[in-house]
């Protein structure tokens, strides 16, 4: 490993610069609906608040948050369904979500993600009519989910459940006191057309942010003649994993490039692709769950995301270019935010597998043919990373100024 910062590679409390915050005596509950998606996007930010002195307390569903990732914030694990409604634990959410705003009054609740912020929405709604807090509610959307976006034909379709979700977020969006935050402009301006969203209650963060003291490129460029590409995301057909294998298996003649993936099994979704069947593939070579991903990044040249899914702006794709890597993803709106088509990398334009399969792989055999290419769009890609605000300082700095944590008193 690169030993740049190395003194910084074990600190768990990030340290920030620019605006000075009091939060002491502050409270905020941050209710989301999965702990291994709050332990990759959203840990930094709570990290971030309980360094300065704000009382966290975090309600998270799927598998449980280990304790040792847990340093300065309370956790309660609640299961939440996030395939599908389900009344009797959607039910058990709002029980949760109302027994913790009464015992904790939080100043502030952050809801991440549309089931969080449909059913805990209503309640702190209602607590705040009954009890007067919360005094914020701060709704995160990182992306529009399989069941808000656009379906191409034979996608599976929730008519019902996507009216009652417009009807909640209209509800949610006539409170003063109720903000937005997405991360693509085409996001916001899905939610404005359908009456949620507007200049006064919402606010574009460019993801989730990094850390450029752990995601930086090697000081020395690495040499090789094998070219690693890379896809790390969430083991999802939507994701783009099953075209992924498939260029694979296409290339699997060719000497001078490796295919890896990377990625937590989640067998339960069933859009998964089953990590056994991965273990089997000889195309490719199956890291599993990854804990050092800058290092992984730095062992590697092209990261790719040819995804479908209805995300925001992909973390991996940020943590890419923060290590100086090209990135082939598909021309998805959260993807065009963070790779500049033909200057970090390439944007794919295929809208259907079978294209998109030609399109990825032209695209990485392109690459393997003009490695000066290669080294171009990886130089620029650092330099992206740079020149927008991906970091996590401006990312927890937005956060907090939206959760209404009150600003440090002037020493002047």
């Amino acid at each position: 490993m690169d030993g740049r910062n190395s003194e910084r590679q074990g600190n768990l409390i990030p340290e920030f610069e620019g605006p000075q915050y009091c939060g002491t005596g502050y409270r905020v509950l941050v209710i989301c609906n999965d702990g291994a998606y709050f332990l990759r996007h959203r840990l930094l930010v709570v990290t971030h608040l309980a360094s300065i002195g704000v009382d966290v307390t975090v309600i998270a569903g799927g598998d449980l948050i280990p304790a040792e990732s847990i340093r300065g914030w309370k956790y309660i694990h609640v299961p939440i369904e996030r395939f599908r409604f389900d009344p009797f634990g959607d039910a058990a959410l709002m029980i949760r979500t109302a027994r913790t705003i009464h015992a904790f009054k939080p100043h502030a609740v952050h809801l991440v993600t549309l089931k969080p912020a449909i059913f805990s929405g209503f309640v702190s709604i209602v607590s705040r009519l009954l009890h007067g807090y919360p005094k914020q509610v701060l709704i995160t959307l990182p992306g529009l989910g399989r069941m808000m976006s656009p379906k191409a034909p034979g996608q599976r379709r929730y008519p019902v459940a996507s009216t009652l979700t417009l009807l909640a977020f209209r509800m949610l969006s006539r409170r003063n006191y109720v903000h937005f935050t997405f991360e693509t402009r085409h996001d916001c301006e899905f939610w404005a057309d359908r009456g949620i969203a507007n200049d006064r209650n919402s606010s574009l963060i460019d993801g989730a942010g990094v850390d450029p003291d752990l995601f930086y490129p090697l000081e020395t460029p690495r040499c090789s003649r094998t070219t690693k590409v890379l896809f790390a995301s969430r083991l999802l057909k939507s994701k783009g994993l099953s075209t992924f294998l498939k260029v694979a298996h296409d290339l699997a003649h060719r000497s001078d490039v490796e295919f890896v993936v990377a990625g937590v099994p989640d067998d339960h979704d069933p859009d998964a692709i089953p990590h056994r069947d991965l273990e089997r593939m000889t195309e490719i070579r199956f890291l599993g769950h990854v804990t050092d991903m800058p290092n992984l990044l730095r062992q590697c040249d092209i990261v790719c995301l040819p995804t479908t899914y209805g995300e925001g702006i992909p973390r991996i794709l940020i943590e890419a270019a923060a290590t100086g890597l090209a990135s082939i993803a598909s021309s998805h709106p959260g993807c065009r935010e963070a790779v500049e088509d033909g200057v970090t990398g390439q944007i794919l334009s295929a809208t259907s597998d079978a294209e998109m399969r030609r399109e990825l792989s032209d695209a990485i055999v392109g690459y393997l043919e003009r490695p000066d290419l290669l080294k171009k769009h990886k130089q620029a890609a650092y330099r992206h990373f740079q020149s927008r605000q991906f970091d996590q300082a401006a990312v927890a700095d937005r956060f907090t100024k939206l959760l209404g944590v009150p600003a440090a008193p002037s020493s002047e």
